[in-house]
């Protein structure tokens, strides 16, 4: 693997460059709010420019294959730039250009820019718009920095930051006007409420995801004990030097091979909210309709497949092989296959816009996953096909999920309700209604769009590994039917039938129904045509093309597989998908469009299908026995502390002896300052600290 010299500035600019102009957007609002505004869409601009200029450096013109070479790629080179950091633990900063870091770079950056255009109308006349713009800035920085970093310990920095900023943009709304509240007051499921306020919304999120993030954590610094670096190439570099004391051989004999590659995917788990920590994803519509946008379309979910996609072919590469890391992968696709079927069960019975949209990220994040993990079930000849796979619908479902929400966040402005129940009837804002039809479609891999591409190469990855596969086939099937019915039942409810009460009212207001401003309209325009183009171009070859080009990336770490397409060898699983898709289609028209069919009256008071219904508007009980598992014994015994400990003995002191008192509380008080920098700085110490005790005292 040969790693060749490029331009150093570019790809250090591609993530540093949001990050400053999330501070220069904060200096930029004394000269006035429009000069603030127009500095962090500047920046978007300019980072997405960048992003796009990755494809023109030389190095990506060696990507081809030369089939007169048994799909071995000529001239492979790595684009990179790397500078010492903590030299005495063998810590170097850099940044990684391969296809994959290209294509996702892209993806994050165009979609990031159309976002922060929307929020231009969407966040109009909003408190606090400078901690906005900074945030959104800082949010898609530190996405870019995990994308392109080319260490693990780097990449967990930009994890992090990812983490920080999703928990300080959920909670944007912090007041807790009932207006910004997530879920229905009153609703309960096992006596735990079901409606949220934007604070516990964010501090869910930033807790649930803290759990995945140990996890991570753990997992890398095993690695490191064994090959004292975090750095990518070096680790692949160990692997190639055919030694059988390298790190991956000494963590397989300790029994610890695979259990570190579950802990890292632990943090995938988290940070794309994926069985079991996907709770808090639904929960985090409580922020701006633009941050939902981008969480779930541009950066936090899609760091977890990134993350597997980076680990899954080191580790196959560590044993020329799939046998040894088998239970990895069973691992992925059978999380991901069980999470795109709950959540879409989910999507399936709520009333809440926002919320089946987040469900159906879930949902659609659980078939990248899948993907990911079959490719792993596969052979190694055949593990691009599933790796493809998933990365395809990511980048469809950035697209189609981008444009969903920002048609959402106007619908509800309009509607002035979350609840689909509120709205009907809303065909009159036609481009709002044409673009909201187009990316529903996509998500509900109709085709020619780009989700119908995507979706059938999940699925046909599944059906061709065989085995327990079949299996996650099986659920990823099923789950085709459930996303087209809610796909077209959202388009039902929304936009055909009797205007609701609320609506009729909102219609004769002062303003009534208008079209949304061009500064939001355009954006999600341009996300619903993509999404047409996109799925013509996947049929038109792109989908090849970029099979070829990940091929390469696994070519960089040691995985022998080229990429083929045979829908005639595939015909099974796509006939199949596209009869459970025109079976939930067909149903949702009936029942929301046509409104030939009722679904009360099929549903009825009583009997399974009524109690399946409850079941899944319940979330399956699993967030309301997370509370009462978690949530509420803590609540508890911090209630119990302050009953028996800070009244009854802390307060005694400060009264019998108010100088002590007063000396311990100034103390205590020293260490919790609330200055969130005391704290990032405080972790990363901890850090540093815990690798200094690991590597020079316990010798590991």
């Amino acid at each position: 693997m040969d790693i060749s010299s490029c331009a150093d500035l570019i790809p250090n600019l591609i993530w540093i460059v949001p990050i400053a102009g999330g501070a220069l957007s904060v200096l930029a609002v004394k000269t006035g709010g429009n000069v603030r505004n127009g500095v962090a869409i500047a920046t978007g601009l300019i980072t997405a420019l960048l992003a796009a200029s990755l494809f023109l450096l030389p190095e990506f013109s060696k990507y081809t294959l030369n089939p007169a070479a048994n799909g071995i790629y000529d001239d492979i080179t790595l684009c990179g730039t790397t500078a010492t950091w903590i030299q005495s633990l063998n810590l170097n900063a850099g940044v990684l250009v391969d296809p994959l870091t290209a294509v996702l770079a892209n993806v994050v950056a165009w979609v990031s820019l159309l976002i922060l255009i929307y929020s231009l109308g969407y966040m109009k006349g909003e408190r606090n718009l400078t901690r906005y713009y900074f945030l959104m800035n800082f949010f898609i920085g530190n996405m870019l920095l995990l994308v392109m970093a080319d260490n693990f310990l780097q990449l967990f920095l930009g994890w992090e930051g990812v983490g920080y900023c999703s928990y300080a943009l959920i909670g944007f709304w912090h007041t807790d006007e009932k207006q910004y509240w997530v879920g229905k007051e009153g609703e309960t499921a096992l006596g735990v409420p079901e409606a949220y306020s934007p604070s516990h919304a964010g501090m869910k999120a930033f807790v649930m995801t803290r759990a995945g993030d140990i996890a991570f954590l753990i997992g890398i610094l095993l690695i490191f004990a064994y090959a004292r670096t975090f750095n990518f190439r070096d680790l692949y570099a160990m692997l190639q030097s055919g030694s059988t004391s390298n790190w991956a051989h000494s963590l397989s004999s300790v029994r610890l091979f695979v259990p570190s590659a579950v802990l890292i995917f632990g943090g995938a788990i988290g940070k794309s909210a994926q069985f079991p920590l996907h709770e808090w994803l639904p929960d985090a519509m409580a922020g701006p309709t633009s941050v939902s946008a981008l969480i779930h379309a541009a950066t936090m979910v899609n760091a977890g497949v990134f993350l597997v996609g980076t680990i899954g072919p080191l580790y196959v590469a560590a044993f020329s092989g799939l046998s040894i890391v088998y239970p990895f992968f069973l691992a992925v696709a059978a999380i991901g296959a069980f999470t795109t079927f709950l959540a879409a069960t989910q999507a399936m019975v709520s009333d809440e816009l926002k919320k089946v949209l987040a469900y159906s990220t879930v949902s659609q994040i659980g078939y990248m996953m899948l993907a990911l993990g079959v490719a792993g079930l596969s052979s190694e000849a055949n593990f691009s096909f599933g790796f493809t796979a998933g990365f395809l619908q990511l980048i469809s479902q950035a697209i189609f999920k981008a444009g969903l929400f920002m048609c959402a966040g106007w619908l509800i402005h309009v509607a002035g309700s979350k609840n689909m129940s509120d709205m009907g009837g809303m065909r009159k804002l036609r481009i709002t209604y044409f673009s909201m039809l187009i990316v529903a479609l996509a998500l509900a891999a109709i085709p020619p769009l780009s989700g119908f591409w995507s979706k059938d190469s999940i699925l046909s990855a599944a059906y061709s590994a065989g085995g327990v596969s079949l299996v996650f086939f099986g659920l990823g099937l099923a789950t085709s039917l459930l996303t087209a019915f809610y796909s077209i039942r959202m388009i039902g409810l929304i936009f055909y039938g009797k205007p609701s009460a609320n609506l009729e009212k909102a219609e004769h207001g002062e303003h009534g129904l208008q079209e949304a401003p061009a500064t939001m309209w355009v954006p999600f325009g341009i996300l619903a045509a993509g999404s047409v183009i996109l799925g013509i171009a996947y049929f038109l070859g792109l989908q090849g093309k970029l099979g070829n080009l990940f091929s390469s990336y696994l070519v960089f770490w040691g995985v022998q597989s080229t990429y083929s397409i045979n829908y005639l060898a595939d015909i099974v699983p796509i006939t199949l998908s596209l009869a459970m898709i025109a079976v939930g289609a067909v149903l949702a028209y009936l029942a929301y469009v046509r409104n030939s069919l009722n679904p009360v009256s099929i549903i009825g008071e009583q009997g399974l299908l009524s109690s399946g219904y409850k079941f899944f508007q319940n979330r399956w009980y699993i967030n309301a026995i997370y509370y009462k598992l978690f949530a509420y014994p803590i609540l508890k015994g911090s209630y119990w502390l302050f009953d028996n400990f800070e009244e009854k003995v802390i307060d005694p002191i400060n009264i019998t002896w108010p100088d002590i008192g007063s000396g311990i509380s100034s103390g205590l008080r020293r260490l919790q300052t609330g200055v969130e920098e005391e704290y990032v700085f405080a972790f990363g110490a901890g850090i540093v600290l815990l690798i200094v005790v690991l590597v020079f005292i316990v010798g590991i």
